[in-house]
């Protein structure tokens, strides 16, 4: 965090966050600490790796019923950030964890670095990029 752009990044992360509640598929913010180098991000603990990892792990192939499953829940927390205004900006497969390595396990989304609040008839032009954090996830690992 060198530039007061990559401040205003990190800062306006921790703001959706912090907004952003009540969805079962949304990774579960606790807090945020900054010292003069670096801000952290302390949220709910996921085991189950990334939807990646799993997608790569099935050689890629999902049966249809499957594929329903992850969508559903992609799909649900997509729409509910739009209700609340909000666009994440960087939708992929590494930013969808699962809560645990059971096969069933529920997804949750992750990195809000490059979203954004945007009005309903507002028009998204601009270009992105990543701000650099660390993030801490709270849990226990037993």
């Amino acid at each position: 965090m060198t530039t007061t752009i990559a401040i205003e990044d990190v800062r306006r992360e921790v703001k959706i966050l912090r907004a952003l509640t009540g969805h079962r598929n949304l990774v579960q913010f606790y807090d945020a600490y900054e010292d003069e180098e670096n801000v952290y991000i302390v949220m709910e603990l996921c085991k189950g790796g990334e939807l990646l990892d799993r997608i790569l792990a099935r050689g890629g192939k999902y049966s249809e019923d499957d594929a329903k499953a992850v969508m559903v829940q992609l799909l649900s927390v997509v729409s509910y950030c739009h209700l609340q205004r909000v666009v994440h900006r960087d939708l992929k497969p590494e930013n969808f964890l699962f809560v645990s390595k059971d096969e069933n396990s529920p997804l949750k989304v992750i990195d809000f670095g490059l979203s954004d609040y945007v009005t309903p008839d507002e028009r998204l032009n601009d270009i992105v990029r990543s701000a650099l954090c660390v993030t801490v996830y709270a849990g226990s690992d037993s």
